[in-house]
């Protein structure tokens, strides 16, 4: 009977430590920076409309009822200074630049000085930021700043799954992955509750602070394991396994796998351009620049920044910009929904899921333009929009969302990582640029019809894609994976 109740004592004492582990895997992903990256991405959106000059209003194309009743409650008088309405676009569109300067070298950066450190270095960029938007006085201040937000936005993406990839149990990577999606649009809502009351001024300090405060922290965790068995400090990655597995789980064998994987190929000294000419090196980035691709042609970007241009030009009978909350509101409660269930299956099965999904709604939201040019209404049309764009949001963030995050940090070996990951996620930022620029040009010279019959296209070949060249990475080791794509 004592032995029976020890035996119990033991079983909750390994729950509450493995529990522990869980939550300081999870405290590390909201360290790295997603949420900040969220809100760089949205920071001009409730800024530049306290920037733009009175005369520069007239030239949006939402009216001036609609203007009045949801504009921001600082008019254009609480700035110093005012921009045209190109010196804005030019500020919107510096941080992609920023982020396509930053990509592959703070992939390097983080393979030779850990990913701890750059993680930590990329608040740097963050804080020069609010500095120089405190003290801006013209757009060309602003470009820059907008530039070193890029640059921290773009180190982010790639060091921020590299770290998560290296600390995560098997079982939780998936779910860790898809938390740091939802993260990113939990600093986009951020944003967008706060610069409604805020001036940009007060909007920018907020978010200097909040990346401090996460970087801060971030440096009393520890580094990443593979980096330390690379710099021969076995002890140092070995507690920081049991800083995220806890101490009852038995680390030598995971330590012995990361050992082998990290330097098999460094006492070779293979070089790093014959590794990135390697058969598995070559299908892994193959799998994720396409995936990353297709993530764009999705056109996921494009509806996002144009939602209340795209449903002006839709003409229903609801209100643009609470058509827009809506849809806001369905992407961040789907990312929390795909969190509890993308361990439930493997990888491809949520990305067939996705892109079906995307394709379908895309196909139905072209057909209400297509009907609408051809004069063809019937009961019920006017919902279409809205409800096509909602599960459009949902099935996004099912798959194609989250999933090219979590395979950027699982097909590439540690030699090549920082360098692939880099090259992924400049491809997925030179595509959210193109994608961005054309859609409300196409949407003017060809129609929103063809349009989104485009996207729903792309979404068919980006199933057949899904089935010949992305590996399924679910309950696989990284080794396991490798070996894979060298097979």
């Amino acid at each position: 009977m004592h032995d029976l109740e020890i035996s119990e004592k033991q079983e909750i004492d390994f729950k509450r430590k493995r529990t522990v582990g869980k939550l300081r895997q999870f405290l590390a992903t909201v360290c790295l920076g997603p949420i900040s990256l969220g809100a760089s991405l949205s920071w001009t959106s409730p800024v530049l409309p306290q920037l733009l000059e009175q005369d520069s209003s007239t030239n949006f194309t939402y009216n001036s009822t609609n203007a009045s009743t949801n504009s921001h409650i600082f008019d254009n008088s609480s700035a110093t200074f005012k921009l045209t309405i190109d010196e804005g676009s030019w500020i919107g569109s510096m941080l992609a630049i920023g982020v396509l300067a930053a990509a592959i070298p703070s992939g390097y950066l983080a393979g030779r000085f850990g990913l701890k450190k750059s993680t930590i270095a990329l608040v740097i960029p963050n804080l020069l930021f609010t500095i120089i938007v405190l003290f801006a006085n013209n757009a060309y201040v602003l470009c820059v700043a907008r530039f070193l937000s890029g640059v921290a936005t773009g180190g982010i993406s790639v060091v921020g799954p590299m770290y998560l990839s290296e600390i995560a149990d098997v079982s939780l990577r998936g779910t860790l992955g898809t938390f740091f999606e939802f993260l990113i649009y939990a600093g986009v809502v951020f944003v967008a509750i706060c610069g409604a009351y805020v001036s940009y001024t007060t909007l920018t300090i907020i978010l200097g602070v909040v990346a401090l405060f996460f970087g801060i922290i971030f440096f009393f965790l520890p580094e990443s394991p593979a980096y330390l068995i690379k710099i021969n400090k076995r002890e140092k990655a070995e507690a920081a396994l049991n800083f995220y597995r806890s101490e009852c789980y038995n680390v030598e064998n995971a330590l012995d796998e990361i050992y082998e994987r990290v330097h098999k190929k460094t006492d070779e000294k293979v070089n790093i351009f014959v590794e990135m000419r390697s058969k598995a090196v070559i299908r892994g980035l193959i799998a994720s620049t396409g995936l990353t691709i297709f993530q764009q042609l999705s056109g996921i970007d494009g509806v996002t920044f144009y939602t209340v241009y795209i449903f002006q030009a839709a003409d229903t009978q609801l209100n643009e910009y609470t058509s827009a909350i809506i849809l806001s509101s369905v992407q961040l409660l789907s990312a929390v929904v795909v969190i509890v269930v993308i361990e439930k299956a493997g990888r491809k099965v949520f990305l067939y899921i996705s892109a079906s999904g995307t394709c379908v709604c895309l196909a139905a939201l072209a057909m209400y333009f297509h009907f609408k040019l051809s004069g063809i209404t019937f009961f019920g049309m006017g919902v279409i929009p809205l409800a096509s764009t909602m599960v459009y949001a949902c099935a996004f963030s099912a798959g194609l969302g989250p999933v090219p995050w979590m395979v950027n940090g699982e097909l590439f070996a540690p030699a090549v990582k920082g360098i692939a990951n880099g090259i992924t996620i400049t491809s997925n930022w030179v595509c959210l640029f193109i994608i961005t620029k054309t859609l409300p040009i196409m949407m003017e010279e060809v129609g929103p019809h063809i349009t989104f019959y485009f996207y729903s296209a792309c979404m068919l070949l980006c199933l057949v894609f899904i089935k010949f060249c992305v590996p399924e990475t679910r309950g696989k080791s990284l080794e396991q994976i490798q070996n894979e794509l060298r097979s």
